[in-house]
């Protein structure tokens, strides 16, 4: 198993004390393979996740360890090249896709790798534990927003949404050879979405791995009920955007019109019945900015979703 090449892609920007934590439990993965680690640093030539990597192959950092500069800004950019590095440079048989404010358990990557093995699928996702900084809010109880998976079975899937703990085979370059990252969902996010749901709609297949684990940090700064609302209305938006990105015939707007309508009128309703329980009336309200970002898109408008970063 030793000659499996496995790699661990680490998109960062601006966050040295979240990518050396996350790195920390890397190297404590337990694997009958050696995974290779990349990070991809968006600050480019001068940027700390470049100098996070340097100094821990200076103090002995027990894996292969790579780092590269993406001097182009965006998201999509920096994902495009870890699949260039990763299944071009170092001619990878799979790359995991982790982001910076992440860490994992000892069992993600094997687990992550079995799966994928026995189901046959071109993209594995894995589950996401919510980390709070400090006591959560009530409003935030159970809240898809943050509780992302509870599924508690591994195996086929329709599809994976997201980036934040995943798998791709190396299948996705070799039958998807003009499939990247679509650079445009760099500002408006989203694109992890749209990669997977276009790669689907030309045949590729997703899994779940349970036990593949990771814990996602949320600091003060997503705590807020005004972070949650704008995420969903990011998330709502970028909904309509796959959708029209799939050249939809009239049948399917006038149901998703239909279906936004009746999503409005159910939120609303909801928000003033659980009016006083704070994680309904919330899961209620997200719902209904959900559907002001999907008519926000119907619109042609878009918001800049990345300005702002996160921790650190």
């Amino acid at each position: 198993m030793d000659s499996l090449r496995v790699v661990i892609g680490i998109p960062t920007f601006k966050r040295p004390a979240g990518l050396k934590r996350l790195l920390d439990s890397i190297v404590l993965q337990q694997a009958d393979f050696n995974p290779i680690v990349l990070i991809a640093d968006n600050e480019g030539d001068n940027g700390a996740g470049l100098a996070v990597a340097e100094k821990l192959k200076a103090e002995g950092y027990k894996l292969e360890l790579h780092a590269i500069a993406v001097n182009e800004r965006g998201i999509s950019q920096v994902r495009n090249a870890l699949m260039q590095y990763a299944f071009d440079t170092l001619s990878s048989t799979y790359l995991a896709m982790i982001d910076d404010d992440e860490w994992v358990e000892p069992q993600w990557i094997a687990q992550l790798v079995e799966v994928q093995k026995q189901t046959g699928a071109d993209i594995v996702g894995g589950s996401v534990a919510p980390e709070f900084e400090g006591e959560r809010p009530d409003w935030a109880q159970g809240l898809h927003i943050y509780y992302q998976s509870d599924s508690h079975s591994s195996g086929a899937t329709e599809l994976v949404q997201g980036t934040t703990n995943v798998l791709l085979h190396r299948s996705v370059v070799d039958n998807y050879p003009h499939e990247r990252f679509d650079p445009f969902y760099s500002v408006v996010g989203g694109g992890d979405k749209e990669y997977f749901t276009r790669l689907k709609r030309k045949g590729a297949t997703f899994a779940f791995a349970h036990l593949a684990q990771s814990h996602e940090l949320f600091g003060a700064s997503r705590m807020t009920k005004a972070w949650a609302l704008e995420r969903a209305f990011r998330i709502g938006a970028g909904d309509i955007r796959i959708i029209q990105k799939s050249k939809p015939s009239l049948f399917t707007w006038i149901k998703e019109i239909l279906k936004l309508a009746v999503a409005i009128m159910l939120s609303l309703a909801s928000m003033l019945l659980y009016i006083l329980k704070p994680h309904k009336h919330m899961k209620a309200k997200l719902k209904l900015y959900r559907q002001f970002g999907k008519l926000s898109a119907f619109q042609g408008k878009q918001r800049s979703v990345y300005s702002k970063i996160h921790g650190n």
